[in-house]
């Protein structure tokens, strides 16, 4: 059924302005002048800002696909924040039903309007902070981030309610992976949506249009021309000649910042090189060194990558070691947030560092500004070679970076000559060296030997042990060594074992025995051989004892057929030898003699792995205040 349109003349330029959804409530003229369709049918011409800059490949026509349905863009609302500006497209699912593409600095989110918590509504939502805890429709939610639009601006044709110049948007996650966002745009009116992240990628655009971004040029102190090419996302840059910090401020200009500056830059990366990492071409637009705010003050360095379509990411470096992070909407929640570990997405991570830290170098543009980040908290947990990394700030909220350790062949194919890497000490936080996570390692090995054990009791259960000869063999006075016939026996599986327990009543002296199998049709024999012996006696008054009267040997993997069981026994020629020796054959009997040989080769890997594991983890955590490691031997 086709959606009902309406239509209204621009008081402008006298064009006329079609609203193509129900939905949809702010519409730019191509003039520029912006109608606000009000919920009473009546138009209003609004003093709203107009997008200028596009910087994104998405538009208004793009058509996309999430969760086996599609969709069209019609246009956004962009709001920009304390130090980041979001775009929230306003997309028409092909059933008609509304939703919003967010779309930041490289995160991609489908966000679909539900019904808000009561348990949020009026002022309650206000007094929250972030890292707060509540329970939303019977789940408990954590408050990551509250931030404060202070303008947006718009794009084509969007949906965005009745609203000040100013709002507030909220961001809740549950440990079970749900996501609720909120925009506050009045105490009165506060849209709830279901928040699901996904990839550019996986979004499938089309008729996308060419990046176009004129960023922003300015003038340093010193006279160089500043350009921030990935303005506005990017609010702050140091000037490459002298390193002076800018960050945009009060939406007006780029102003002077500080910062404790302690070295001069020098990036082992050059600004400007382009590169393949993890499949995404990228630009390194800005280079950063950091020192911890601690006794130790470990200083390592930060690369700034963005790509066009996937945002940014970044390369840190420390001692010679790489890791590739980008932040993520979709995180682990743990229930403690002092927790020294979680287990997320079927990984065990854990807490290897926390520190505060100061810029101490910088050249080029970065996201947001980390020339005020000395009250930012960090923590970071691993399980090689990948690391979740979780900032706290009290005005910004909870913010997750997902890493990935890089090899130096992976970055000097990417950047070529424009690499220099430095020279490598210890073991990287990520290297994956082999790694394997010990407890992991021990829980799956002990599961290992239980499954083998059950199938040894399985096979055992079905197992006839069948009784062949039960005989006890005399020697003749005259000899030592004696040959015995001692039956005929009918082995009917396709292939078995055969055990035979060899005993004598022996007393300071031993018996070996020989059985052979003769195969009556083919004349084929198949031989095992044991010994037994027995010593005892009195030594400083003490009694002592060795060996044994009894003993166990198989032969194995017999095909079936008619057998002749032959003996041929040895006795010591002593002054006490063995005047007898029993023998008794059992037929397809479970060995436990297979299954310890089975644990044995199943635990020579674990066994060599935990050994080297352990000592590969303790260098590692040899870096770490929280290493569990006694490092005093």
């Amino acid at each position: 059924m086709p959606v009902p349109t309406s239509t209204y003349p621009c008081p402008s330029c006298s064009r006329t302005i079609t609203f193509t959804s129900p939905h949809t409530t702010v519409k730019v003229c191509e003039c520029g002048t912006v109608i606000n369709k009000m919920g009473d049918g009546s138009f209003i011409p609004r003093p709203f800002h107009t997008i200028a800059d596009k910087a994104s490949v998405i538009a208004p026509g793009t058509h996309g696909q999430w969760n086996g349905k599609t969709f069209t863009v019609l246009g956004r609302f962009r709001t920009w924040n304390e130090e980041t500006v979001i775009n929230y497209w306003t997309i028409i699912f092909q059933d008609e039903n509304p939703a919003y593409l967010v779309e930041g600095y490289g995160i991609y989110a489908i966000h679909l309007p539900r019904q808000t918590p009561s348990e949020l509504k009026g002022d309650v939502i206000r007094n929250l902070k972030p890292g707060n805890k509540k329970v939303l429709n019977g789940e408990e939610y954590m408050l990551l981030r509250k931030e404060t639009s202070r303008k947006w601006d718009v794009e084509g044709e969007l949906y965005i309610p009745e609203c000040n110049t100013t709002f507030l948007t909220y961001d809740f996650s549950s440990a079970s992976g749900n996501i609720i966002h909120i925009i506050e745009y009045w105490p009165q009116v506060q849209p709830a949506f279901e928040v699901h992240y996904t990839t550019f990628s996986a979004l499938s655009l089309t008729n996308k249009r060419p990046y176009e971004n004129n960023g922003m040029t300015f003038r340093c102190q010193c006279g160089n021309v500043i350009q921030v090419s990935t303005f506005p996302y990017a609010q702050s840059a140091a000037c490459g000649n002298c390193s002076q910090p800018y960050v945009y401020k009060n939406l007006l200009d780029f102003t002077p910042a500080t910062y404790n500056k302690k070295a001069k830059p020098s990036p082992s990366i050059t600004p400007g090189a382009a590169g393949m990492i993890k499949g995404i071409n990228y630009k390194v637009i800005g280079y950063i060194m950091k020192e911890e705010r601690n006794p130790h003050k470990a200083r390592w360095t930060e690369y700034t990558l963005f790509n066009e379509q996937e945002g940014y990411a970044f390369l840190s470096e420390f001692e010679g070691h790489w890791i590739y992070l980008r932040e993520y909407g979709k995180t682990p929640v743990p229930q403690d947030m002092l927790t020294e570990g979680f287990r997320y997405e079927g990984k065990e991570y854990d807490l290897f560092n926390s520190y505060s830290f100061s810029v101490i170098s910088a050249q080029g543009e970065f996201p947001a500004n980390p020339f005020n980040d000395g009250s930012v908290q960090c923590w970071e947990f691993i399980s090689p070679p990948i690391m979740w990394s979780r900032e706290e700030s009290a005005t910004e909220g909870i913010a997750w970076f997902k890493g990935q350790h890089v090899t130096d062949k992976e970055l000097q194919e990417a950047f070529g000559d424009a690499a220099t890497l430095p020279i490598k000490l210890g073991t990287g936080a990520l290297q994956p060296n082999g790694y394997v996570n010990l407890k992991d390692m021990v829980k799956y090995t002990l599961a290992a030997v239980a499954i083998l054990i059950l199938i040894h009791l399985s096979v055992a259960s079905v197992n006839e042990r069948k009784l062949l000869v039960d005989n006890e063999v005399y020697f003749n006075d005259s000899t030592n060594t004696q040959t015995s016939v001692v039956g005929d026996v009918y082995l009917n599986k396709s292939s078995s074992n055969v055990m035979l327990e060899i005993s004598s009543s022996l007393d300071n002296t031993w018996v070996e025995v020989e059985a052979t199998l003769v195969n009556k049709s083919s004349g084929k024999e198949y031989s095992v051989s044991k010994g037994i012996e027995y010593y005892s006696g009195m030594d400083d008054g003490e009694s002592w004892s060795e060996g044994n009267r009894k003993a166990e040997v198989y032969m194995s993997s017999i095909p079936g057929g008619d057998y002749t069981l032959q003996l041929t026994a040895m006795r010591d020629a002593s002054f006490r030898p063995a005047h007898s020796y029993h023998v008794t054959a059992y037929y397809n009997v479970s060995s436990m003699h297979n299954l310890w040989i089975c644990l044995g080769l199943l635990l020579i890997w674990p066994i060599f792995k935990y050994i080297t594991t352990y000592y590969s983890e303790k260098r590692r955590w040899s870096n770490s205040p929280y290493s569990r490691f006694n490092y005093d031997s």
